[in-house]
């Protein structure tokens, strides 16, 4: 017959002193584990922060150098029955921080205006009719890019000059700002412009409270003016 005395004697647990030491190690381990993680967790936080805000701006500037390089393209001049006279003016405003182009750069049948400026930290696309003052404010419109903190737009001519020649700032080209309907009655300038070089800067905060900023830059030439 079995001893209960002598198996109750074989079954223990752990001593207080063997709890206290493995609450010890389990602590220890934890810390480095944390000290370990947290670098690795800024670090990823801090590069999907400069990810996103570097592609956001990137495609801004892709779509945007994309239809400032159709401008002028005008499908109605080359249809059956085209419009007389036939339609022109690719560019309608063109200051050193809003540009107005003209046609359809969209791709679609039907010409219009669109403009690209900096309303706030937004750099916005306005799609509108070219007779409609809306098309020339910066108040609304699609939103192509976010943390901008810097929008400006240089032109040069068919000799690569730039226009206006010095470039002052601020400038309107032929005195046109935007905000209205353009006055077409002088378009030396503006009829002169075969590139647009355009100039981005976006801005983000890191974790730590660090400012970080790039820059972004686009050479377009006009493929459908002159």
């Amino acid at each position: 017959m079995m001893n209960p005395t002598r198996t109750a004697c074989r079954q223990h647990g752990f001593s207080l002193l063997e709890a206290v030491i493995s609450l010890a190690l389990f602590l220890v381990v934890l810390t480095i584990t944390l000290s370990i993680y947290k670098p690795s967790r800024l670090l990823y936080t801090r590069g999907e922060r400069k990810t996103d805000v570097q592609q956001n701006a990137r495609l801004g500037m892709a779509e945007m150098a994309r239809q400032i390089r159709m401008a002028g393209f005008f499908p109605e001049n080359f249809t059956d029955a085209p419009p007389t006279p036939s339609i022109v003016d690719p560019i309608l405003v063109a200051s050193e921080n809003f540009l107005t182009i003209h046609g359809a750069a969209d791709g679609s049948a039907a010409s219009s205006a669109f403009s690209f400026c900096l309303d706030g930290n937004l750099l916005r696309r306005i799609n509108g009719s070219r007779a409609s003052g809306g098309s020339y404010t910066c108040s609304s419109g699609e939103v192509l890019a976010e943390n901008v903190t810097a929008l400006r737009f240089t032109y040069y001519d068919e000799n690569g000059a730039p226009v206006p020649d010095p470039p002052s700032t601020p400038y309107d080209l032929d005195d046109q700002p935007p905000g209205a309907v353009p006055d077409m009655t002088t378009v030396v300038q503006r009829e002169s412009i075969r590139r647009v070089v355009v100039s981005l800067s976006v801005e983000w905060q890191e974790p730590n409270g660090e400012q970080q900023n790039y820059h972004l830059n686009s050479d377009v030439r006009l493929r459908n003016a002159g």
